[in-house]
């Protein structure tokens, strides 16, 4: 598929609110999301699992093989269940990475950073946004903060993710 027909395909989803399943290079399976924004660079969208709505990702362009718009009962099903009612773009700026995580920092949420070609997996806040890297500071299985910052280049990241149901968890004990 090529990238314009990606991009365009993703446009008429955000337009009519339709869900889509994403393939993306490092992963075997699809992800299902309601895209919210998408350009050249990069897709934000609202990962969908179970009728239920986890949060905002985004991920790259250039990783995202495939994607078919879903056209199942699962879109009746979250139509009547309010499901679409709740998507909407939040304001982040996905022109660049340094844009996404100046707009993520504002937030003072807790992010998740990926790096799924080498099942890389950090959650925490951002500290610190640089032009080609951020400083990051995670806390561990135990919701234990590091004690000192991870350094991240944007090219080492697949995704970034935030309030998804299991960063929202860990926000309700820990003091940000």
């Amino acid at each position: 598929m090529k990238k314009q027909e990606k991009i365009t395909l993703l446009e008429r989803a955000i337009a009519n609110i339709e869900l889509c399943d994403c393939y993306f290079s490092y992963d075997k399976n699809y992800f299902c999301y309601y895209p919210n924004a998408v350009n050249e660079k990069f897709i934000l969208g609202q990962e969908e699992n179970d009728f239920l709505l986890d949060g905002y990702a985004i991920r790259k362009i250039s990783h995202l093989k495939k994607v078919e718009l879903k056209n199942d009962k699962c879109n009746e099903i979250n139509k009547e269940l309010g499901v679409t009612a709740q998507v909407h773009s939040p304001k982040i700026d996905i022109s660049s990475w340094q844009s996404i995580f100046h707009s993520l920092k504002a937030l003072n949420d807790i992010i998740i950073i990926e790096d799924e070609f080498n099942e890389d997996f950090s959650i925490g806040i951002i500290k610190k946004v640089l032009k080609n890297k951020l400083y990051f500071l995670e806390f561990d299985a135990d919701g234990i903060w590091n004690n000192h910052q991870i350094e991240i280049p944007y090219s080492a990241i697949t995704s970034v993710k935030w309030n998804t149901r299991y960063a929202t968890g860990w926000k309700k004990y820990l003091k940000i």
